[in-house]
Formats: structure tokens, C-alpha cells, sequence
């Protein structure tokens, strides 16, 4: 039994004795919001009742909830708890959850959830408007000019002046205000709130968490949009503890960047707990937050080994957090670029929508892919979608890209290319970044400025910008991948805190990196690899048992003991320098686990810590750290790949990514592309900048309509649907497959074709390499991708993305950057209906790069092992003949001979 007071010492900490000096800088932008009430109800549910008062010594068994958060600086509210001894408890009120009893278990009167399961639900605006906040001295938002009590801002005196933007100029309407350059008053009195319900799984828990007693401590990270605020928040957590632990010494504690939040206490009578329902005081966030569990249980009380079986504790996936934000105001200044449109913290795919206000044609799209590329280069394995529209959106942050587009209220055209931002006109909290210029031209040097140098662009909210020089690129320099002319130090390719982890052993350090799909090397041979690593292995854990393992995308490679030589040890301390404290292995890669595009090398420290013996302490915290001198070594290689192979292009957008700025790749699309269409269009040419982290500055633009511009030395993209088509369909004229209407063939042009497809390569087990050459496949309702060999030059490809709708080539698209969807992408076709993808290979193979003529002499006489066989039995027997018939004759000859003294008779 635990006492009302004890419990209450145990939750949130209420601030006593602080002036309000003291406590404004943590006060929360708005009015106090009422608590959240609970989604679920669990066993600490509490009475939300702000006017009832405590029962005196009143006690609860089982797992307690913190308060909820004041109302006020000067207010507490205390919650209700029930006498598990029998002490009265005070009625239900309205708006109360029942209180479980003392052994507890929830109560089976539930009432429905009060929150929706939603990942995103919008708050109504709630009149009457708060008081106004004040932080450091000034207002912390501003309000609409003319609201009661707020006078209207004073006109500026005098026009806007910035660097790059000539004399005179004036910003549009709603640059400035309240007084403050950048701030943009709301239009009405309330910002928008917003509610979010995220599960742990969301948040990256694939599995549920588990907690041992040697491995203690365990989180993961909440990102708050960095133009949000939190007011409200809530942890509902379900789980279970070990029932053989001790209830006076076990617990499960939950934190919030290291400030307590609530603890679950274990029950001897059931092992599992929850749904708990815990509120967070908003204090506690920031833009990244890291969220804890720390695990702490004995199972006897005298001595306990860390490592016993029952020392466990185990926290659902399903788990949900509920954060509730209001947005902060607007500040739209180009030196904050990519905010507000991309924050680095936030995990989720990133949209942003693109205007279009002069859409015709194919105009101003090669600008708009550029800053899409831009942004998918940003967003990476996030993913991003871009949206394209000629009107604003409801609500959020857009960009917009045309000519002429008005740089003020007046309507006055742009000085030449220019970069502003300006508010949505459908929602002050939303932002425009506008993209424009004279002509097309000037758009696209804008985009180009916007993708290379927006760091650079000052604190401005306009600025009309120069030309940037661009150096011509060289093939397999894009920044994503791995360089393979040369050793790689891992310092050159991760951060100093991607390559250190410290916690509870084992633990392990996850490294992602990307090569291109197309290195060869000669019978296989394996990638050198040079580790450093640092742990603390010899001092304070087990030194014969430890070991490092290496994996490669999942798959196990090799062990490395940890154990270090202490003879060579003691000799180091009289060596200059000291003692090294790095342990160095050489380790390998085989090329056979590695993707074209990215890879994940993974390093498992599997340490234990000394046994002390009984009654005595075990270090339990972990340091490990792999050396920034570590290398990796793909200089052994070469470039050289068999295509088509769609499974290249899904991974890294290869072969078009052999030059990061995508110089060698045209993009045929229709003469007038459907909005759909081109939002397909930005989001290919984000997942291009994704792939090479490049933007697509070189790439080429043509028509299906007219490929008489269209050069010829060039890798070719086509996005249509099946009706838009036109003459593109030249373009696959190469591949196995022919298009007609609205359906597909695999036909038979020749007899030299149909006699090839009889006697087709079978090396690509699993896919459907016996299709004949009558088939004929209705397209309804599907998506098309093809691979083949560009019509126009040898050893150049075609990948043509088809639909018979739009939004079947928008979803064809959306399948490159589904995880789920990515290996199933492979061979020379890939059809695709609702949620099923089918892969095939019919088309004939074709090379790309160069190999040295011996490797290529063996890579044919291993393609023909069984007429090697044949040829060197006919050829051993050859050479037998030939060496019987040649010493049948040599020993004829000697017959033959007549020697001077061979009549000569011998001598007795």
C-alpha cells in the first residue's frame, strides 16, 4: 500500500515558491488548456474534476499517473484517489473515468474514447480568444490589427530595402506585422491547434520494446514540427513486467528529455499492465525529444544477477502518444530555407504542393524539378510527394513557380530571377515560396539559386538573384554514393555521432551507405574492410567472451574476438604515444549481400560484464564507438551491368544516376500534361534527387508528340499514360514488349525474334521467363514499367512508366519509394494492380561499361561451361591421337636407321 502523499511526490513536480519572473520564460504560448481525456482508460485513471479536493489518507495499490498539469502559475489540480482499505471514495462526476479498484483491474464499465484514433485531427478554433501571452518582455504572437483591446500596427515608413532587391521595392501584403519584419498576424484570434495520435510503431518501435535487467535503458525520438508548440500531451502505455519480481524494489520508469513522467509499478498478481494513461507537462518538449523507459528489478533481496531470466520488462509497440500543438507565427525570411516547408527533425514523408498560376504545357517544369529534386535530396529515405495545382491550397505551405508572378500588392513584375516568400492567401499560417522571373530562363536560374545556394540567400524575405556556375559532372561522382577510385575513410561519409552509441550491452551501431548497382568484380572476390573500434571491453566486461559482429544488410559476415593481447598491451605503454586504445580487424564485404543503392552495415558488440561474484556491482553501461579512420576499399572493381534490370533503377535510379545531375537523361512527357502527370513528374524527379543527394540541373525535357528534338545520346525516361503515348511508343521498340491501345504484347516482330524467344536466357529463377510471344494482356486499371534498349544507340536504356489512368501512373511512381513495394520491382517489366506487383524478363540483354578482355574471355567461357567440357575431352583426345600417331612414327624411323657399327659383330 502506497500513500496519497508519497504518490504525489512521485508525479510532476509543481513549481512552489517561484516568482513570475522565474516561471515566464516556460509558460505556454496560450490560455491553460483543459487535460486531455484519456483515449483509453487503464488503472491509474484519474478524476479530472478540478474542484474536488483530495481524500485524506486516501491510497491507491497498483501503478500511479502523475497530476494532471496546473491549470494555472498559482492553480494545482490534485487528483482522487480510491482507499484500496476501504476509505470512502467521493462519487463519479461528469467528465470522470471510473477508478480501478485496489487489485488492479480496469473497471468493465468503459466509456467510448474521447479522442479519435486519427494520426491527424484538426481542433475546432475555440472562442473566447485568450489573453495575450508575453515571453521576455514582448508579445509572443501577434493578433489581427483592430481586434478589441489590440490597436492596429503603424504603417511602415518607409519601403522595403534588402540586398538584390532594387530601391523602391515593396513586398506583398503581409511580409511584416505587429510591428515585427517576418511576423505575420493571424487572421483570427486563435491559432490553429492540431492533435496528433502516433503509436511507438509509428515512431519507429518495430517490435516491442524489451528491457532486461543487463540492458535497462531503452527510447526512442518524437520530433515536433519546429514551427509548433506543444500545449497538451499524453503517453497511454501497454505492457508487462516480470511477476516474479519484487514489488518494492521493481519499477518501469518513463521519461522525457531526463524529466520524470510517470512509473509503473509491477503487480505480482498480473503481469501485464496498461492501457496507462500519463499526461506530460509540455514543458518537457523540444524539437527533438528523446522519450526513455528505464527498467529497474531485483527478484530477491539480498543479491541479484542482472542477467536472470526474470529480470524482464516489456512496453507494446502499439503504445500511443497524443501530442496536441498550436502552430507559432509565421516568420518568412529566406535565410530559414528549407524551413518551413522541410524539417530534418520530423520523420514522416515529406508533401509539399506545387502552383502553378501560368500552367501550359510543359513550361517552367524542368524549374519546378529541380526544387523538387531539391527537396527529395532533403527528405532521402523520408520519401516526398509533390501535389500540382493552380490554386493555393486550403491551408499549409506551398511553392509556386511561373513568370511574371506580381512581387507586391501593387502587381509590379519581377526585376528578373527572384526568390520571395509571402503568406498563403487561403491560410496566414501557411507560407508561399514563390519561384519566378522574366522569362523561363529566369525561373529556372531562381530554381537553380534555390537548390545550390539557399544558405546563402541572406535574412530577407526577397531577393532577386545571380546565375550560379555549375562544374560539369563526372560519372559516379554523385555525392550519395560511395567513391570507388580510392580508399573511403568513414569520417568522410558519417557524422562523429552516427559512429558512437553507449547504453546497456549488447548494443549495436547501424551504418547506411550507398554504392552503385553495377560493380563487378572478378570471381567474386570480396571488398576489403579496415575496422577501428573502441570499447571498453578489456577493463569492465568479460574479456574472453566478448566479440564484435559484423552483418551486412541483415546477413551475418564474420566475428571478431575483442579479447586484446595483454602481453602487447603492457608493451604499449613504453611505446611513443602510449597505449592505443583502438582494436583494428580486417574484415570483407562480399559483393554477393550488397544493393545498388543502399546498404546497411551493421556492427553488434556482444559484451557481457565481469561476474563479480555475490553482492556486488555490474556495470551495465556500454560505450562503443567505431574509429573515423576505419575504410572502406571498392577500388577492385568495375563498372559493368546487364540490362535491363528495373531492380537497378528502383534501388538508385540507375543507369540515369551515373551522372548526378542526371546531363545524359531526357524526360519525355505529353505535349500538355495533365496536373496529375506532372505531380507524377516532381515526384520521379524527387526520388532522382534522392538517389544521388544532386539536384536534376542536366536533365532534358521532350514530347511524346515530336521526338525530333530529342537527342540521341541519351538514356530516356517516359511518363504518359497509354492515351498521351503518341510517338513515344517508338521508344520501346527495342524491348519485348509492344503497346497497342489498352493492351500489352509480348510479340513476335521476326522469325528471328520468335526463334529467340523460344531459346531465351533462364537465369532469373522465380520470374516468368517461359511467356509467349501470343500474349496479350489487357491494361485496366494498371500500371506499366519497362525496361529496354534505347532505339537510338547501343548500350543506352528506355524505362517507360504507363498507366491507362492518371492516377496509375502517379501510384507507379509512389511504388519506387514503398519499401515494401521496392523488391518486388525487377526483370524488363512490372505490372502493377492495386496492391499486387508481377515482375517479368523477356527482353534481350544488353551491357553497359567495360570489363578487360580477359575477365570478358572467362565471363564466356563460364557462360559455356558444358562446351568447355565437350571441347577439352575432344580436344585431350586430339592430343592423344596426334602424340600416339607421332611416337609410332618416331620409333619407325629408328627402324629404319642404319647405323655405322651396327653390322659390326660384338666382341666375345
Amino acid at each position: 500500500m502506497v500513500t496519497a502523499s508519497a504518490l504525489v511526490l512521485s508525479g510532476v513536480a509543481v513549481a512552489q515558491n517561484v516568482s513570475p519572473q522565474e516561471s515566464a520564460p516556460y509558460e505556454t504560448p496560450e490560455r491553460a488548456s483543459a487535460p486531455l481525456s484519456p483515449s483509453d482508460v487503464s488503472v491509474n485513471a484519474r478524476n479530472q474534476n478540478p474542484a474536488a479536493a483530495p481524500v485524506a489518507g486516501a491510497s491507491v495499490q497498483g501503478v500511479f499517473a502523475p497530476p494532471v498539469p496546473p491549470a494555472g502559475p498559482a492553480q494545482a489540480v490534485t487528483p482522487v484517489f480510491p482507499d484500496g482499505a476501504g476509505a470512502p471514495v467521493p462519487p463519479p462526476v461528469a467528465g470522470s473515468y471510473p477508478v480501478a479498484p485496489a487489485g488492479g483491474a480496469p473497471s468493465s464499465d468503459l466509456p467510448p474514447p474521447s479522442i479519435p484514433a486519427s494520426e491527424t485531427m484538426q481542433a475546432p478554433v475555440a472562442p473566447p480568444p485568450p489573453p495575450q501571452p508575453v515571453l521576455g518582455g514582448q508579445p509572443f504572437y501577434t493578433q489581427a490589427p483592430g481586434a478589441p483591446g489590440i490597436p492596429a500596427p503603424a504603417a511602415p515608413a518607409a519601403p522595403y530595402a534588402a540586398p538584390g532587391v532594387p530601391a523602391g521595392y515593396v513586398p506583398p501584403a503581409g511580409y511584416a506585422g505587429a510591428g515585427q519584419p517576418g511576423m505575420v498576424a493571424p487572421v483570427g484570434l486563435t491559432q490553429p491547434e492540431t492533435t496528433r495520435t502516433l503509436t511507438l510503431r509509428a515512431l519507429g518501435l518495430t517490435v516491442p520494446m524489451t528491457l532486461r535487467g543487463f540492458s535497462p535503458l531503452q527510447g526512442l525520438d518524437i520530433a515536433i514540427p519546429a514551427d509548433e508548440v506543444v500545449t497538451r500531451a499524453q503517453i497511454i502505455l501497454d505492457g508487462a513486467m516480470s511477476p516474479s519480481l519484487l514489488p518494492e524494489a521493481s519499477s518501469l520508469t518513463v521519461t522525457l528529455n531526463e524529466q520524470y513522467v510517470g512509473t509503473v509499478k509491477v503487480d505480482p498478481q498480473n503481469a501485464h499492465f496498461g492501457p496507462l494513461v500519463f499526461d506530460i507537462d509540455p514543458i518537457f518538449f523540444t524539437r527533438l525529444n528523446h522519450l526513455n523507459f528505464q527498467f529497474a528489478g531485483e527478484y530477491r533481496r539480498d543479491c541479484n544477477d542482472q542477467h536472470n531470466g526474470v529480470l524482464w520488462a516489456r512496453v507494446s509497440n502499439l503504445s500511443k502518444i497524443i501530442i496536441t500543438t498550436i502552430k507559432l507565427p509565421p516568420v518568412r525570411k529566406l535565410s530559414r530555407l528549407p524551413a518551413p516547408f522541410f524539417d530534418e527533425n520530423v520523420r514522416d514523408p515529406l508533401r509539399v504542393p506545387f502552383v502553378f498560376p501560368h500552367y501550359s504545357g510543359q513550361n517552367n517544369l524542368k524549374a519546378a524539378g529541380i526544387v523538387a529534386s531539391w527537396f527529395g535530396k532533403l527528405a532521402d529515405f523520408r520519401g516526398a510527394t509533390f501535389p500540382a495545382s493552380i490554386t493555393f491550397p486550403a491551408t499549409g505551405n506551398a511553392v509556386e513557380i511561373g513568370e511574371n508572378i506580381p512581387v507586391d500588392s501593387n502587381g509590379s513584375p519581377p526585376f528578373g530571377p527572384t526568390l520571395f516568400e509571402m503568406p498563403n492567401p487561403n491560410d496566414r499560417w501557411g507560407t508561399i515560396l514563390v519561384v519566378t522571373g522574366r522569362t523561363p530562363q529566369d525561373v529556372e536560374i531562381a530554381a537553380r539559386v534555390l537548390a545550390f545556394s539557399s544558405d546563402t540567400l541572406g535574412d530577407v524575405p526577397a531577393r532577386v538573384v545571380g546565375d550560379i556556375a555549375l562544374d560539369p559532372r563526372k560519372p559516379y561522382d554523385a555525392p550519395a554514393f560511395v567513391p570507388t577510385d580510392r580508399v573511403v575513410r568513414f569520417g568522410e561519409l558519417f557524422a562523429a555521432s552516427a559512429l558512437q552509441h553507449q547504453g546497456g550491452a549488447p548494443l549495436g551501431i547501424d551504418l547506411l551507405f550507398r554504392l552503385p548497382p553495377d560493380l563487378f568484380t572478378w570471381r567474386q572476390h570480396a571488398f576489403p574492410l579496415k575496422i577501428q573500434v573502441r570499447t571498453p571491453a578489456a577493463v569492465a566486461f568479460d574479456r574472453e567472451g566478448a566479440r564484435l559482429d559484423l552483418l551486412l544488410n541483415s546477413n551475418y559476415v564474420q566475428s571478431f574476438s575483442l579479447a586484446s593481447n595483454q602481453m602487447w598491451q603492457r608493451a604499449e605503454t613504453y611505446l611513443p604515444g602510449g597505449p592505443s586504445s583502438a582494436v583494428a580487424f580486417n574484415g570483407s564485404l562480399p559483393p554477393w549481400l550488397l544493393f545498388g543503392g543502399r546498404n546497411q552495415l551493421s556492427f553488434n558488440f556482444n559484451v557481457l560484464p565481469i561476474d563479480r561474484g555475490a553482492c556486488r556491482r555490474v556495470n551495465d553501461q556500454f560505450i562503443a564507438e567505431v574509429d573515423a579512420n576505419s575504410t572502406f576499399d571498392f577500388r577492385k572493381s568495375y563498372h559493368f551491368a546487364r540490362l535491363p534490370n528495373l531492380a537497378y533503377f528502383a534501388g538508385a535510379a540507375f543507369p540515369f544516376s551515373r551522372l548526378a545531375d542526371y546531363s545524359q537523361t531526357a524526360v519525355v512527357l505529353p505535349a500538355q500534361p495533365d496536373l496529375v502527370v506532372t505531380g507524377a513528374y516532381l515526384d520521379l524527379m524527387g526520388f532522382f534527387g534522392a538517389s544521388t543527394q544532386y539536384p536534376v540541373v542536366g536533365i532534358e525535357l521532350a514530347s511524346t508528340a515530336n521526338l525530333a528534338g530529342l537527342s540521341q545520346a541519351k538514356d530516356i525516361v517516359v511518363l504518359s499514360t497509354l492515351d498521351q503515348l503518341g510517338a513515344a511508343r517508338g521508344l520501346l521498340a527495342r524491348t519485348a514488349y509492344d503497346i497497342n491501345g489498352q493492351t500489352i504484347r509480348l510479340g513476335q516482330k521476326t522469325m528471328l525474334d520468335g526463334f529467340w524467344y523460344l531459346f531465351q536466357d533462364k537465369d532469373d529463377a522465380g520470374q516468368h521467363n517461359n511467356a509467349q510471344p501470343v500474349l496479350n494482356a489487357p491494361i485496366a486499371n494498371a500500371s506499366l514499367l519497362i525496361g529496354g534498349e534505347s532505339p537510338y544507340a547501343a548500350h543506352r536504356s528506355v524505362v517507360a512508366i504507363l498507366g491507362d489512368h492518371l492516377l496509375q501512373v502517379q501510384q507507379m511512381v509512389a511504388s519506387l519509394r514503398d519499401r515494401e513495394s521496392i523488391p518486388a520491382v525487377q526483370g524488363d517489366l512490372v505490372i502493377k494492380n492495386a496492391s499486387s506487383i508481377n515482375n517479368y524478363r523477356n527482353a534481350h540483354r544488353y551491357t553497359l561499361g567495360t570489363l578487360p578482355q580477359w575477365i570478358r574471355v572467362e565471363m564466356v567461357l563460364e557462360k559455356y561451361v558444358l562446351l568447355l567440357i565437350i571441347a577439352s575431352i575432344l580436344g585431350t583426345v586430339l592430343l592423344v591421337v596426334g602424340a600416339a600417331r607421332w611416337l609410332r612414327n618416331r620409333a619407325r624411323s629408328r627402324l629404319r636407321r642404319n647405323l655405322p657399327e651396327e653390322d659390326k659383330p660384338l666382341d666375345s
